[in-house]
């Protein structure tokens, strides 16, 4: 192999390489959106007494990405068994209007930001995340699809 071929493989290697690194580069800008949710959460002190002896599903969502995003929906999805969820036909599906705990959505998310929202954890929802699959999450502005978590909510012991 001549010194010619050599420098060429070398350049169409390198160049490869650069053309990858931009294109996951391209991938990860923007907002990064992270979800979390907490069941069986309870207030304590400095609330409002209409939240008080009230159990919640607590969100957190985080903006880890590059860019600013605007959280729209705090939203729930239903599915009798994974088979559905595969599938993606929910049983049942809903949007929380007025999140306890946090300041109304539409809600602009800074890049390293965090918000938290609170549905309240009734008897509904416990059954729907013990009878199937209960997901909650959020749509935001720079997505189509929800970013969505599972919430298992294990019944606690009266001690």
């Amino acid at each position: 192999m001549k010194a010619t071929e050599i420098a060429a493989w070398w350049g169409a290697t390198i160049a490869t390489l650069v053309l990858a690194w931009d294109i996951y580069k391209w991938k990860r800008s923007g907002p990064i959106v992270n979800v979390s949710a907490s069941p069986n959460m309870e207030t304590f002190g400095g609330v409002p007494n209409s939240l008080n002896n009230k159990t919640f599903v607590v969100v957190e969502v985080t903006n880890t990405g590059s860019k600013k995003t605007t959280l729209t929906h705090l939203v729930g999805f239903y599915y009798k068994s994974l088979f559905h969820k595969l599938r993606k036909k929910q049983e049942k599906s809903f949007i929380v209007a007025n999140p306890a705990l946090s300041g109304p959505l539409p809600h602009v998310l800074e890049s390293g930001e965090r918000w938290l929202g609170a549905i309240e954890q009734n008897k509904e929802l416990e059954e729907m995340s013990r009878n199937g699959y209960l997901f909650v999450g959020v749509y935001h502005s720079f997505g189509r699809k929800p970013i969505l978590k599972r919430v298992i909510i294990i019944k606690e012991d009266a001690t």
